[in-house]
């Protein structure tokens, strides 16, 4: 079970680090759109391309921290 919890806290910490990544990228492609950058320049499909690629590392990190965390919650359960 400490195997467990540890694996939460570090996923926990590395959901918050990615969230920030994630929030960041968005803020590139907001700044692009006000800019006025094409929605069809390269400029704009590599930020697009970043932001989808850490969005989708922070949904799959969710998920899993999401089961970790119900199986500790299980576990405890069980326990009892």
């Amino acid at each position: 079970m400490d195997y467990k919890k540890d694996l939460l806290l570090r996923s926990a910490a590395r959901l918050y680090s990615l969230g920030i990544e994630v929030e960041a990228a968005r803020e590139q492609l907001r700044k692009l759109v006000e800019h006025g950058v094409s929605y069809d320049s390269p400029e704009m499909r590599k930020a697009l391309a970043e932001y989808q690629t850490l969005d989708q590392q922070w949904k799959a990190l969710e998920q899993e921290h999401l089961q970790i965390s119900a199986e500790i919650a299980g576990e405890s359960k069980a326990e009892e």
